[in-house]
């Protein structure tokens, strides 16, 4: 078992489960950030080409994310420019709708130069015990996590629950 790990019990068989898994791998495979995306999400290979490597009783694999980080301080300061920009050579203030579009938009701009984050988070599948184990503590990326593996699953995840049992 990991350190820092949180648990999902499986509501369904587990080998069932794995055997689901193996058919959305490649469509649910990790592809980097585009220029305008913050967050990008998708499972890796463990080992050369293999996403689901299988040892006793456990199924490994890995989900990669890639998050641009955008300060927050930086955002305002050039959404606070722009604004003041706007009244100098209109006169007019801009309403909080406006405002918000501005702030996308200016969003928008600086996401390509954005430094990116990248977290490899490992996950079994306890067919014995039949539950779900991920080596993360950080509790947003798990959550990103079973949400690409519910997701992964399809229609037949409505045939599966997660109960937390530790976290």
């Amino acid at each position: 078992m990991y350190e820092d790990t949180a648990v999902y019990q499986l509501k369904a068989n587990a080998d069932y489960v794995v055997e689901m898994l193996l058919g959305g791998f490649g469509e649910a495979a990790f592809k980097p950030c585009g220029k305008h995306e913050e967050l990008s999400y998708g499972f890796v290979p463990v080992k050369k080409g293999d996403y689901l490597i299988t040892r006793k009783k456990q199924a490994l694999f890995r989900v990669k994310l890639e998050k641009k980080i955008l300060s927050p301080a930086v955002l305002k300061k050039h959404v606070v420019e722009a604004v003041e920009d706007h009244k100098d050579l209109t006169g007019e203030r801009l309403s909080k709708q406006q405002v918000e579009t501005l702030k996308q938009e200016i969003k928008t701009g600086l996401l390509p130069r954005a430094p990116t984050i990248t977290t490899v988070v490992e996950a079994y599948i306890d067919t014995e015990r039949g539950c779900l184990v991920v080596n993360n503590p950080d509790k947003d990326a798990n959550k990103v996590l079973i949400q690409l593996f519910m997701q992964t699953l399809g229609s037949s995840s409505r045939t599966i629950t997660l109960d937390t049992v530790a976290a």
